[in-house]
Order: structure tokens, then sequence, then C-alpha cells
């Protein structure tokens, strides 16, 4: 540990016990490295411990609570010690968002044993931060009392609310922390986009995309042709494009076209990985996987010709529905998204997404279009493994454990992300529900959903076995393969039937 923190600990226990003992005291009841710490230099972890301990037990408190006190008084005095690197401006959550790439480089770079946590942020809103700490000593607790701390040096109100914990068993803490000293404009987190994140903290690396030039809502940016067809209207928008409704003059038929979005365009590994969606998709030949009709090029930006499926994709429809799905029809539409998945997976293609946004229910009968093939992996061949800056990429909420910390992805990853879509259909909730993405991530790693005939009793044993199967944390445990699932599926049909 960094020797400042040492020098702080003394002024601390002077304020702290009011006289009761002396730092020459303290030194003399722990097993000491050295007879005095000097800032610039770095002392074993237990040296503070100890020191922390003995404070506690003159001062007649636990230790948790004392290292949280110990934070808040901490914090002013780093504050002062960061000087230049802290912006005027800045306030609480300004500073949180700013210390690891600040603040804790620098430490890195003085004192490379000084090993600082690794703090990442994810901002969602002016006034709410989701703070992702992650340290071998784990002291979670000092860092919420130097949250606290600089709240009060700023004279700000704000509430903290921790939603893992390493202590838990969790693999890193994660505190959702509002500033409640102005209105608070709250955003909700895009819990279903699909996003990159850093394995190792759970942090977002790509926030979607809400601009397409400047004013997205601006009717004048939707073109009228794109290359020969024409275009009525825009269906959607996502992180990587604008999906619009065209038409085909040559052969009477409308047709949905997914444009990239110029920033994205300007990526080299984005370009390719929109490419590839459509080749991959081409690539398998079934009714319930989208059909692509053509590929192209318009003002340089690429697009996809494809499939207009008529019909709302199955996130609305279970929202049409009341958020829950009668089972029959949720297993008739388990059923073919397993079909889908079971062709794509004999071409050695796993779709690494699914999710109800990419499952489209076409005409009255809601018969399943599975798209977006743009994160498609081809099993043993490394290249196709498109990502960012060697991030993980996916949707928190469907995505497999396995996939949280390595993204090691194989068939049976696409069977948890059905696993999921077939549990929020019946219980019209989510297996692994928390408020923010890490604390997502964090249940799915702990792999303990709440049986879903606990949720909804009386629904069919082998159903419910298959989806708890499904979720399974160890991905031994899901079944075989999608072909497998299918099968089940059938019997269990015939059952309701």
């Amino acid at each position: 540990m960094h020797g400042i923190i040492f020098f702080y600990i003394q002024k601390f226990a002077d304020e702290a016990t009011s006289g009761k003992t002396t730092w020459l005291k303290l030194r003399e009841t722990v097993t000491a490295t050295d007879s005095r710490y000097l800032p610039n230099e770095v002392y074993p972890d237990t040296d503070a411990i100890e020191l922390l301990q003995k404070i506690a037990d003159t001062c007649g408190e636990p230790l948790p609570v004392l290292i949280q006190r110990f934070g808040e008084f901490l914090a002013p005095h780093l504050v002062k010690v960061a000087g230049q690197h802290v912006d005027p401006s800045w306030q609480t959550l300004d500073l949180i968002e700013n210390t690891e790439s600040l603040i804790h480089t620098m430490v890195r770079a003085a004192n490379p044993g000084a090993e600082p946590p690794v703090l990442q942020t994810v901002r969602h809103s002016p006034n709410e931060l989701h703070l992702v700490y992650s340290s071998r000593r784990q002291l979670c607790l000092l860092a919420k009392g130097l949250t606290l701390g600089l709240a009060r040096h700023y004279n700000e109100t704000i509430l903290i609310e921790e939603t893992s914990c390493m202590h838990k068993g969790d693999p890193f803490c994660c505190f959702v922390i509002q500033d409640e000293s102005n209105e608070t404009h709250s955003t909700k987190s895009p819990l279903s986009e699909t996003i990159a994140f850093d394995p190792k903290s759970g942090d977002s690396l790509i926030p979607p995309i809400t601009n397409w030039h400047s004013n997205p809502s601006d009717s004048s940016e939707v073109p009228a042709t794109i290359d020969s067809f024409s275009i009525k209207s825009v269906i959607g928008s996502g992180g990587m494009g604008r999906v619009y409704r065209g038409y085909d003059k040559s052969l009477d038929r409308d047709i949905a076209i997914k444009v990239m979005h110029p920033s994205r365009a300007k990526d080299d590994v984005s370009r390719k990985r929109f490419l590839r969606e459509s080749k991959t998709a081409a690539s398998i030949n079934h009714p319930s996987i989208v059909t692509i009709y053509q590929i192209g090029e318009h003002d340089n930006l690429p697009y996809i010709a494809m499939q207009y499926v008529d019909g709302p994709n199955l996130s609305e429809y279970r929202t049409q529905s009341g958020g829950v799905i009668p089972v029959p029809e949720a297993v008739r539409i388990g059923r073919e998204i397993s079909e889908g998945l079971a062709a794509a997976h004999q071409k050695n293609l796993v779709h690494r997404d699914i999710k109800p946004d990419n499952i489209l229910l076409e005409g009255p009968r809601h018969h399943v279009q599975i798209i977006d093939f743009g994160l498609a992996h081809e099993t043993g061949n490394e290249e196709s493994r498109l990502t960012v800056n060697n991030a993980v990429i996916g949707t928190p909420a469907y995505m497999s454990p396995e996939r949280i910390g390595t993204d090691d992805v194989d068939a049976k990853s696409d069977l948890f992300g059905l696993g999921v879509i077939l549990y929020e259909m019946i219980c019209g909730k989510l297996p692994f529900d928390g408020k923010s993405m890490v604390s997502i991530l964090a249940a799915i790693s702990r792999g303990k959903p709440t049986a879903i005939d606990t949720v909804v009793p009386g629904i069919p044993k082998d159903l419910a076995a298959l989806v708890m199967q499904l979720l399974s944390n160890d991905r031994a445990e899901r079944p075989a393969d999608a072909n497998s699932v299918v099968k089940q599926l059938r019997v269990i049909e015939k059952q309701e039937t």
C-alpha cells in the first residue's frame, strides 16, 4: 500500500481516538515492517489493516465501520494531494469518473508496486454514476467512505447503493451513486442494447448511438432512395446503424434495408463485422431466419437489403401481451427459435446475441424470424471474432456466464440466451435482474435464478426442467444441442394441445 496512506492513518488516529492513544503507542502494538513510513514508498497491506484494527479497538468500533470512516476522512486530503490533476469545476461524480484515468494512472507510473484499485465508471445521467470497484484487497468500504467524503468536501448530498459485492462472492463491487443535490435527470440503462464491455470490469466501451448525423428527428435525413430501392420510412436505429423500410420495384416487394452508421463505417473492424452479417445470414436457408437479398454501398455506407418482416419484435409483443405470453405460445415461439439456431449451429455459426429484440414475429401467426447475425462467430475460426479493443460484445441480460469472463462462445451460449427468453416470456421478468449492467452480470455469474415453477406454479414439469437446464451456470449441464431442445419442446407442445 502507498506510503501516503500511512501518513494519513497517523493523522486519522489522532482525530478518531481523541487523544486516547498516540501514534507511537499504535506502532508498538503492531507487527511493523519499518520504524517509519515514507510517503513515496510502498508497504505491506497488513500493516495498514493492523493499524486500523488497533484504532477501531481503541474507539470501540467494528473494523468495517472504521474503514469507512477513514475513507471519509481521507477523501479531501487526497483531493489536495492530486492538486493540478483535479479540474476546479469538478464535483463528486466528476472526480470519481476521472480517478482511474488521471490519478490512478499517475500513481501506477510513480510507484509500480502501489496497486491502486481498478475503478471503472458508467455515467447514466448527469446525476447518476455506476462505479465498478475491483481490487485484491477488497476494501470496498474504503471506496464507499471516500465517496461520502468527497460529497462532504463538495457540499453535496449523495445516495449510494451497492448492487454487487466481492464479499458476497461477486467478481466485483458495484455502487450506484446518485447526486441528490440537484434535480436528477434519470435515464434508464440500455440493458437490452447490444454493447461492448470490458470483461474484467464490466465497464461499457461502446455506448448506444442516438444521433444519426445531427438531428435524428429531421425527416430530411431519410434518403429518397438507396441504390435502386425507394425508401418509405425509418423502422429503427441502433448502435451499428439505421434500418429503413424500402420497396424493390423490380420484384414488387417491400424490403428492410440496414445502413451502417456513418461514424461506425469509419472503423475498419466495425465495417467488416457489419458486412459479415449479411454473408453469415445469407448462408443459412431456414424459415426461422430472415432472408438476405442483397448487399452493397450507398454514399460510402455499407447496407444490407433483406426480407421485410411485418410484425413486432418479441420484446414489443410481450409488452402488447401484458408482459406474459401464454405457455403454449411461448413454447411454440421457443421451438421456432430453437429450429433457427439448430440450422445456424449446423454451419458452425453461433449467433452470440440471442435476445427478444432480435426475434421478429411475422404475420398473424407470429412466425419467428431471427435477425442480426452481425455478432455471429464461426466456431474454430478466431478471425471471425471481430470485437473492439478485445472487448466482449453482447447484451448483458441475455449473456451466458462463460462469456462474461472470457467471451468463450459455443452453441450452448446461444442456448443460454434462449433459456432467458423462455423464462421472460412465461414469468414476465428476467431470471437474472438488476438495476445496472454490472449488477446483472454479477447475478448471471452467481447463476442462481429463482426456479421458474416457483414464480409460475403449475407450468408443465418438463418445461420447467428444460428452462432451468438451459439457464445452468455450467454449460456442460445445458442440453446437448439446439436439436435436442427442439425435440423436447415439440413433446411439450403436444402435451399442451
